[in-house]
């Protein structure tokens, strides 16, 4: 214990009197696990991200969106539409295919709405009360339409958090009339806020109308926009993918050689093209980090044989008065791999810093990846041993009376 005590006081002397020195040869390991640490918690942040927003706006979810839509790692985007997704879809999706616990079809709009002055162009989705369960909606005041309203075709609609802060300020906007397209409807609930999906629509930008008030008093339409569908377990969403393709080029009699006039896809599919990006980050983060480690191993090498040539003078004097082999052994590699430590917790902190700080900009979860930080500091160990094991191999075969000699 003694003599892990004078060991430990004789390497951080050295390291005190050598300070730029040191400082130098620890930077290369510091930046790489800075950046080991830094994207490793930020990509663990942004996964956390991304499930926690899939089971947020409805778990399980597939949608059929009529015409072209394209997935992109910053959402979706519809190239083109068609008027060939019917109610008898429905009925057939619902009856053929195994594993659905809800499905709810959709009718959309971009309509003006309008209360005394204040005017916004929003998207209105005419949708029957269960699209409640299947996206998670939360009521801030009021209430959602009942099935009556939908029987009766009622002109009643649920705004979203920030269509009523635009159209109202802080006012209570239940009870209220407001003009979509010129004809009066009533207000009978507010969404709390519940942001944007992963698809990249805001969901405090939209406005909620029974489906038949829609299609009948608005659109005077009998197609659908889209079709949403809550598949009751994660590992059946492919085949319901699949099957619900097979039905719908089959009822919409395309041949082998039609592009599809739907599309069927999942938020989880942008979740894959959101963390095939991550993932490439991650990858070059890691060449960054080895690069910076092999920088940083080369450099604790070079700086530990050049103090081997510059104290042989010293290491003669110990051997002399009784230093042993594995002492001055001890002593060079203890001394490399304190360097190399010093830079590892340095880099683990300032790592830990930058994650917290991009997760508190970024809205994201603040998680921290134990494994790359128990990595980081085997890394950090090991990178000290193997860069100073040679240089302290020949510290300590010099022999101490050619070393005072010269």
């Amino acid at each position: 214990m003694h003599s892990a005590r004078l060991l430990l006081n004789s390497i951080f002397q050295v390291l005190k009197e050598h300070k730029r020195r040191s400082i130098l040869s620890m930077l290369g390991v510091l930046f790489g696990i800075l950046s080991l640490v830094a994207v490793g918690n930020i990509s663990s942040a942004m996964t956390k991200k991304v499930k926690e927003t899939l089971n947020q706006f409805g778990p399980n979810l597939i949608i059929v969106r009529a015409g072209e839509v394209r997935i992109t790692g910053r959402g979706v985007r519809q190239f083109s539409t068609a008027q060939t997704l019917k109610f008898a879809d429905v009925q057939a999706i619902k009856q053929s295919i195994r594993g659905i616990k809800e499905i709810v079809p959709i009718a959309e709009f971009f309509f003006p709405l309008r209360y005394k002055q204040n005017i916004i162009n929003i998207n209105i989705i005419g949708a029957p009360r269960s699209i409640v369960k299947i996206r998670n909606l939360i009521i801030q005041d009021g209430h959602f339409y009942r099935e009556k309203d939908e029987q009766k075709r009622a002109k009643k609609v649920v705004l979203g958090y920030k269509v009523w802060k635009t159209l109202f300020g802080d006012e209570r906007a239940f009870g209220k009339t407001i003009l979509a397209r010129r004809v009066p409807c009533k207000v009978i609930g507010v969404l709390a806020p519940k942001g944007a999906d992963l698809a990249g629509e805001d969901l405090d930008r939209l406005v909620y109308m029974p489906l038949q008030t829609v299609l009948r008093r608005f659109l005077n339409a009998d197609y659908l926009s889209a079709i949403f569908i809550q598949a009751q377990r994660e590992t059946d969403i492919p085949r319901i993918k699949a099957e619900i393709k097979k039905l719908l080029r089959r009822r919409h009699g395309l041949g082998p050689m039609e592009k599809d006039d739907f599309t069927v896809y999942s938020p989880a599919d942008i979740a894959k093209t959101k963390q095939k990006g991550l993932a490439l980050v991650s990858v070059l983060s890691k060449m960054a980090a080895t690069i910076s480690f092999t920088i940083g191993g080369l450099g604790i090498f070079a700086v530990m044989l050049l103090a081997v040539y510059e104290r042989q003078r010293e290491i003669g004097i110990r051997r002399a008065v009784g230093a042993k082999k594995k002492d001055i052994l001890w002593q060079f590699l203890g001394e490399a791999c304190v360097i190399s430590l010093t830079g590892g917790i340095l880099g683990i902190g300032l790592g830990l810093g930058i994650g917290i700080l991009v997760s508190l900009i970024g809205s994201l979860p603040i998680v921290f990846a134990w494994k790359n930080l128990f990595l980081s500091l085997f890394i950090s160990v090991g990178l000290g041993l193997v860069a100073g094991v040679y240089p302290a191999y020949v510290a300590a075969s010099l022999m101490p009376l050619e070393v005072l000699k010269s």
